[in-house]
């Protein structure tokens, strides 16, 4: 064989290896977002720093999961939730809950219910949830109004950390299905977000408590922990387990940790959320027993928002007092509100939410195969845990001898672990790995009818489970079909699904995923059925059930084995060889047979190879549960929100500029009233100061609020402009009597130095006479310049511009500074070299050491 070829190859081999161990050190901060019903989060990690949370523009660590639109103005999180108390139908809240759902899904209806006060209809394509604004007329989806948070997590996530992202491992429900966790990704590819994974809202706290506890896992015995989770709107229950296992990498023998969920249950609609609405119907009913006036409370919308907001503060204030009183002002026709509620009261009206609170416990056991005997502790996660009574119900009917865990933030768990689990995901960031293997929540399976042999034969509609419940992913599946000679179809939907409720399976909406046609089966197979000695023909489906909990097909293969050549089995034999001199280097792409790949190979019935002949099958996609978004409609949301978004931008520039111009106008006003100012304006300047700001609050009182930024930059300005020449002077008399100072303390200590040089002799002195007499001469001309120009300034008035100016006494400074410090060096170095064997030790050095320090 060739060996320069041999030569050749493996170079080529070598090289890619080494590029492929490159990492970009730059590599720029990525986020991870806990985009929750009620608050979202944002947390960031770059390779130098390590995962925190981001903070919002008035520096809090979460912000509401809120969109106003009002006056053409759009707004979020606490400002929005503002504008929501006046015009509730301007701002959209928990619209999470509806991603992914068809306008006939119950859960739309609950959420009518909920939230009366939103034009709700359906997308005339899509049969999906659209907003209609009242006030413009605008419809916004789910996916779009979650496509502006995430932009907005990002605006969070880059103020913070100084740089640009478009990166991000976003966190979800587990009970988001296939319908949910496809339109998360749409929802971020709108506004130019890579998703790196979805991750469940459990795994990203267990991940977060994972990494603090690595010392407590083993290679040996599991460490089984359950996390508790409730939220605003649903609670969900985990059993994990913890364990060392040993790395996959051959040449790292280390091990690593591992997250494994074995469990998992959950009650949808058992959360804060729940509580809060109940609370506020309870108040309702209260204020209008009370009578103050005729008109029901319930009916009206505003004031119906005005009492969702109070129930949400009494229901946190409750958790931590026994009573407390909801008061509103003006609830309706000017009456104010003011009734005590007492926590008894809270817990009587939620108690059948609090007979469900340790379900979603014993599902999440029941699922794991675990008793509570197996769990090291419960850890408490999610807002909803601090009510006390849902930590005795815990206590009580659990019966676990541990007490509840709560060393998790509860507000930052999920989003801290989602952005670990980001660094570890983006290249060039330098952390351990920790494997996480996620649970199937809802299992999937195949249906298709099997291939008649004859044509009076009857239909068979043959079940094959893909993914089952509980079991781990992400995971690959192979689905063989053997002697299939004609296309087919099949689909892909949810299986049995015996651990869920009637309710929660109807919430779950189409139980069918896809519908998949096979076309060129029959075309692939006609070009091999004469052939001798073949093996059956194959129909291999690729599945996998990727890190984010989503199904994917990504092929559909043909394969037949077919005789061989002896040229065949010699071209295959060095292809082999090739191949196996990739895998050694671990060269991600094989060799083809351009490229130098090998094909697989096949065993006929007597046991000699085949090469199989493999040929891609197309494959006809139609979706059943929610069409996705087709490319023109994407492009036009894309191009929507990036309108917002400028508009945003437009709007924030517009206020900097307002803002700046009001400072100006008060910062202007303040200092005519100081002595140092108007005394240094003539009274022509200080008329025509007065003058235009008359004129540009004048201006502002009319039409100027309605202008463009560029406008009031203009008048900013051009007041600037004005004032400017005053604000100069001024800043000149402050500031040059103590850069004299300055100046006058160097020249004494010049003249010092200069005279203690003079008494010393040439030969205990490294100064020259030439430097002695250069220096003189500075002082003698700095001192002569200084007094002249005092002199002359006093004789000017203030509103005259001074001829004495910083930056000349500066330069005067500064060179008698260098001056001076060159000389001192100079004579110190000399005086340590030589005092041993000059005179005492203790003469004047000291005296220059501290003149030095002090210039």
């Amino acid at each position: 064989m060739n060996i320069l070829f041999w030569s050749s190859i493996t170079t080529q081999i070598i090289l890619l290896e080494l590029c492929l161990k490159i990492v970009n050190v730059h590599s720029l901060t990525v986020m991870s977002v806990d985009l929750g019903s009620e608050w979202m989060k944002v947390a960031i990690v770059s390779p130098d720093i390590s995962e925190e949370i981001a903070l919002n523009k008035e520096s809090k660590r979460k912000t509401p999961s809120a969109i106003a639109f009002h006056n053409g103005e759009r707004t979020f999180g606490k400002d929005a939730l503002t504008v929501g108390v006046r015009f509730p139908s301007n701002c959209y809240v928990y619209f999470l809950d509806l991603l992914g759902k068809r306008i006939d899904n119950p859960i739309v209806d609950l959420y009518k219910t909920r939230f009366p006060y939103y034009n709700i209809i359906p997308d005339p394509k899509r049969n999906t949830v659209l907003f209609k604004h009242n006030e413009s007329g605008e419809q916004f989806s789910p996916e779009e109004l979650v496509a502006m948070m995430l932009e907005k997590a990002r605006e969070f996530a880059q103020d913070n950390s100084g740089q640009v992202i478009n990166e991000a491992v976003i966190s979800v429900p587990g009970y988001f299905g296939q319908a949910e966790r496809s339109a998360m990704l749409k929802a971020a590819e709108i506004v130019g977000i890579k998703v790196l994974q979805l991750i469940n809202s459990y795994t990203a706290a267990a991940l977060n408590y994972g990494i603090f506890h690595i010392k407590s896992f083993n290679e040996i015995s599991p460490m089984f922990m359950m996390f508790y989770d409730m939220g605003a709107y649903g609670t969900q229950v985990s059993v994990v387990s913890y364990q060392l296992v040993k790395s996959k990498d051959r040449r790292a023998h280390e091990l690593q940790p591992k997250l494994t969920v074995l469990g998992v249950g959950y009650e949808r609609n058992l959360g804060g959320l729940e509580i809060q609405l109940r609370l506020r119907d309870y108040l309702a009913t209260k204020f209008n027993d009370l009578k103050f006036t005729p008109n029901d409370v319930t009916k009206n919308l505003q004031s119906m928002a005005k009492l969702f907001k109070e129930a949400g503060r009494l229901k946190i204030i409750l958790s931590a007092n026994t009573e407390h009183f909801a008061q509103i002002e003006g609830l309706i026709d000017q009456k104010d509100m003011y009734i005590k509620v007492t926590r008894e009261e809270l817990e009587q009206l939620c108690k059948d939410l609090f007979d469900k609170v340790t379900l979603p416990a014993l599902k999440a056991l029941e699922a794991s195969g675990l008793t509570i005997d197996h769990i090291k502790q419960v850890m408490l996660v999610g807002a909803g845990t601090r009510v006390p009574r849902i930590q005795d119900v815990l206590v009580k009917d659990l019966k676990s001898g541990h007490l509840l865990g709560r060393s998790l933030n509860t507000d930052d768990a999920a989003a801290l672990g989602a952005a670990y689990k980001a660094a570890e995901l983006r290249n060039g960031f330098k952390v351990n790995t920790f494997i996480t293997k996620d649970a199937t929540m809802f299992p999937i399976e195949l249906k298709f009818n099997r291939e008649k042999k004859y044509e009076s034969e009857p239909i068979k509609q043959v079940r094959r489970i893909l993914f089952s419940y509980m079991k781990p992913y992400p995971q690959r599946k192979i689905v063989t079909f053997i002697n299939h000679k004609l296309d087919f179809d099949f689909t892909v939907g949810y299986a049995t699904l015996n651990h869920l409720d009637e309710n929660e399976i109807r919430f779950l909406g189409s139980l069918s995923l896809d519908h998949i046609k096979l076309k060129g089966v029959q075309n692939a197979y006609s070009k091999y059925e004469d052939e001798e000695s073949t093996d059956p023909n194959k129909i291999n489906l690729h599945f996998i059930m990727d890190a984010s909990g989503i199904l994917v097909l990504e092929n559909v293969e043909f394969s037949i084995g077919k005789p061989v050549t002896n040229d065949q089995v010699e071209e295959s034999t060095l292809l082999n060889i090739l191949n196996s001199i990739a895998n050694l280097f671990k060269v991600r792409d094989k060799f083809d047979k351009d490229k130098l790949s090998v094909q697989n190979t096949l065993e006929n019935s007597s046991g000699s190879k085949l090469p199989a002949v493999r040929q891609t099958i197309e494959v006809d996609h139609e979706y059943l549960f929610v069409l996705p978004t087709d490319d023109d409609d994407l492009q036009n949301v894309i191009i929507k929100i990036k309108k917002l978004r400028l508009k945003d931008l437009s709007q924030l520039h517009k206020e900097k500029a307002l803002h700046s111009l009001l400072t100006l106008i008060v910062e202007v006003r303040e200092k005519l009233s100081q002595p140092e100012y108007t005394h240094s304006a003539t009274d022509s300047e200080t008329r025509s100061i007065s003058e235009k700001l008359s004129e540009i609050s004048n201006w502002l009182g009319n039409d100027g609020l309605n202008v463009e930024a560029e406008e009031l930059e203009y008048k900013y300005n051009n007041l600037k402009q004005i004032i400017q020449p005053v604000w100069d002077r001024t800043f000149e008399h402050i500031e040059i009597p103590p850069r004299l100072e300055a100046l006058s303390n160097t020249l004494k200590k010049s003249d010092t130095f200069l005279k203690k040089i003079k008494n010393k002799t040439l030969e205990d002195s490294p100064i020259t006479q030439t430097e002695i007499d250069k220096l003189e001469k500075l002082i003698l001309e700095t001192t002569i310049w200084r007094d002249k120009q005092v002199e002359e300034q006093e004789r000017l008035s203030k509103y005259v511009h001074p001829v004495l100016s910083i930056s000349t006494i500066e330069t005067k400074h500064s060179n008698i500074r260098q001056k001076m410090k060159y000389l001192m060096t100079k004579f110190i170095n000399w005086k340590l070299k030589n005092q041993k064997n000059q005179f005492n030790v203790k003469d004047d050095l000291q005296y220059y050491i501290d003149a030095h320090k002090e210039l």
